[in-house]
């Protein structure tokens, strides 16, 4: 039997975004409001692509193609500003920082990342990427508004790779282990 990887693709955060976001997620366990389960900062980044459960043959096939992607765009600096909820701040299920610098070329990258996927044989969603860092989930819609009702902006960090995740869900939450890393040009 095949063993199968849960695996995503996505853009790491700089270490000052995660202390400020840290920073913020402690005043945000002090609102009021929905049962949000906030993402431990550690753990943040930038989904380009969800793969779900592969096999090694596909992990292999989309390595050499994300290897053709990446070389293709360059280093980008990228800052993180504004909360919101997706689908909406009174029926949140998602609670999100938004992409203020950087956001056309990380949309172009996860572009460019989707591509080469649906080559090897991934099907990916068929919502529009908007690019967001997943901060907080709300198991039942919940009102987040006093939440997202106050400002976030991070310093502004460098992208320079893409790297290929696999998740272990374990009863204590995710574990992420880097598959492999793709650098940008330079």
């Amino acid at each position: 039997m095949i063993e199968l990887t849960r695996a995503f693709v996505a853009v790491e955060i700089s270490e000052g975004a995660r202390r400020q976001i840290a920073d913020r997620l402690a005043i945000l366990r002090r609102e009021p409001g929905g049962p949000v389960r906030w993402v431990r900062p550690e753990l943040m980044h930038l989904t380009l692509a969800f793969l779900g459960e592969v096999a090694p043959d596909f992990i292999a096939a989309a390595t050499l193609r994300l290897t053709e992607v990446a070389s293709g765009h360059r280093f980008f600096t990228m800052q993180l500003k504004g909360l919101g909820a997706f689908p909406s701040p009174s029926r949140a299920r998602v609670v999100w920082i938004g992409v203020a610098q950087g956001r056309d070329e990380v949309c172009a990258l996860q572009a460019g990342v989707v591509k080469a996927l649906r080559s090897v044989g991934h099907q990916p969603e068929r919502r529009p990427f908007s690019p967001h860092l997943t901060i907080g989930r709300v198991r039942v819609p919940a009102d987040v508004s006093g939440a997202v009702a106050g400002q976030f902006e991070s310093e502004s960090f460098a992208i320079k790779r893409v790297v290929l995740f696999r998740s272990v869900l374990e009863p204590s939450g995710p574990v992420y282990s880097v598959l492999a890393e793709f650098p940008l040009c330079a």
